[in-house]
């Protein structure tokens, strides 16, 4: 009985320690196949739409290619090529298929490819660590110039582009070489503030735009981009809402109120003029986005920003359609089919926009007043008489020839002294509402303005979606 007891028990175990060897068998070749989950087959332009830190999260699962760290050898061939103006894309491929090979990875040319174009982003990164920086040093010793300097220089050269970024530089040596660069400069920033070219354009570049060519970041309130500039990604805002006009209708006073407002911040100037004069100067949009860096910096520090809205007060931007001629769509056109709010609209279909009105006799004598000391004149209401009977002479002129529309954005049919074509409110107005929708668009009386202003911020807050 006790033999046929140990038998008994000696069988139990075996059957135990053979089933749990085929468990273990069957474990360990089906894991892969049960809970293996490979990165999703994309093309390199479904990918390269997920931000950076998408990107990392999405590789991470891959543990095929969890653990790329390039030799120094790998390295120091990969400065050598970028050395000699190789392409970036194609000096990260050589080292890829070098790296697969010595790996043992005998991948499909298909596979091999996609996966080179997944993991791009992240090999030229492990490439430019700082871990590397001894590397770079060693192969300084052989040229007379800064190694660093100039990889990170021709891959700048070589990523510039726009949209999103298809290999990052950030967090990088070279944006560590960036960064004390820009700490080296602070001394001339005054020098370089203005950095637009001031050459004459015959056009401007954002009329030849669309809200289609940036994609906004949909979690922000304010219309803010993100751009691939020389391999860095790099936030650009545009606007909220804009106080296109009138001047001399309170429209300084009610920005700078709207600035003391929690989820408002100003641009660095109140009036950039970009849209209906600096354009014409060598302003591009990108120079015009650097009036609201404030919101960038705020959102690159990580900081809450997604209530946070900024404007522009440019407020002749309202009547200034000065070139309409050479618009596209008027060439050759006695009255002006698209003006500047046509041009705008297709940017910022979104925008929020304030007009100020105050009496227009009111407004042409204080836009006197304010004007003499700038185009060098002296008051006297004899003076501003005469300016204003020239002006009327000058309209009905115009106007026995032309119609009233044509008219009134004829710059030429005016001076400083009497700006009478500014107050010719229905015509604008009409042009920006015939784009516009009206819940996009608030009409302020400055008579109003000036005798309550608490309810009229009142007004502005609720139409911004401001909270009060």
């Amino acid at each position: 009985m006790k033999l046929n007891w140990k038998f008994k028990f000696c069988c139990l175990i075996a059957v135990v320690l053979v089933t749990s060897i085929l468990y273990e068998l069957w474990f360990v070749g089906g894991k892969k196949k049960l809970f293996y989950k490979p990165v999703s087959r994309q093309s390199s332009k479904d990918i390269f739409s997920f931000s950076l830190s998408q990107q990392h999260e999405l590789y991470q699962k891959d543990d095929m290619f969890n653990n790329i760290f390039f030799s120094a050898e790998d390295v120091t061939d990969f400065i050598l090529l970028i050395l000699k103006n190789e392409n970036v894309m194609v000096t990260l491929q050589t080292l890829w298929e070098k790296y697969s090979r010595d790996k043992g990875k005998l991948l499909n040319d298909q596979i091999k490819n996609e996966k080179f174009e997944n993991k791009a982003n992240i090999m030229l990164r492990d490439i430019l660590n700082k871990k590397n920086k001894n590397v770079f040093l060693d192969v300084n010793e052989k040229y007379e110039f800064s190694v660093l300097n100039r990889t990170c220089h021709n891959i700048e050269r070589d990523l510039q582009g726009r949209g999103q970024c298809i290999v990052s530089l950030e967090d990088t040596l070279c944006s560590e070489r960036k960064l004390s660069d820009r700490t080296k400069g602070k001394k001339q920033k005054n020098r370089s503030q203005q950095k637009w070219t001031g050459q004459k354009e015959k056009l401007c570049d954002y009329m030849h735009m669309n809200s289609s060519t940036f994609v906004y970041l949909p979690h922000l309130k304010n219309p803010c981009y993100e751009e691939c500039e020389r391999g860095y990604n790099t936030i650009r805002c545009l606007p909220y809402f804009m106080i296109i006009g009138m001047p001399k209708s309170g429209t300084t006073s009610l920005y700078y109120h709207l600035a003391q407002h929690k989820e408002v911040l100003p641009g660095k100037k109140k009036e950039p003029m970009y849209f209906n004069r600096n354009c014409y100067r060598g302003m591009h949009l990108n120079d015009y986005t650097m009036n609201f860096d404030e919101m960038k910096t705020r959102l690159t520090a990580g900081k809450q920003v997604s209530s946070l809205i900024t404007g522009d007060g440019s407020a002749d931007v309202a009547f200034d359609s000065w070139d309409w001629k050479n618009f596209p769509g008027n060439e050759g056109l006695k009255e002006p089919k698209y003006v500047l709010p046509f041009f705008i609209h297709k940017l910022l279909p979104g925008l929020k926009i304030i007009i100020m009105l105050r009496d227009p006799v009111e407004r042409l004598y204080s836009d006197y007043l304010f004007e003499a000391p700038i185009a060098h004149y002296l008051l006297s209401l004899e003076d501003f008489h005469q300016a204003v009977h020239r002006a009327v002479r000058k309209q009905e002129l115009c106007q026995a020839q032309f119609s009233v529309r044509t008219c009134a954005y004829n710059s030429s049919l005016e001076n400083y002294k009497a700006r009478l074509r500014v107050g010719m409110y229905y015509v604008f107005l009409m042009d920006w509402l015939n784009i516009y929708p009206q819940n996009q668009i608030l009409v302020i009386d400055f008579d109003e303005y000036t005798k309550d202003k608490r309810k009229i911020l009142n007004e502005v807050a609720e139409f911004l979606e401001l909270s009060k």
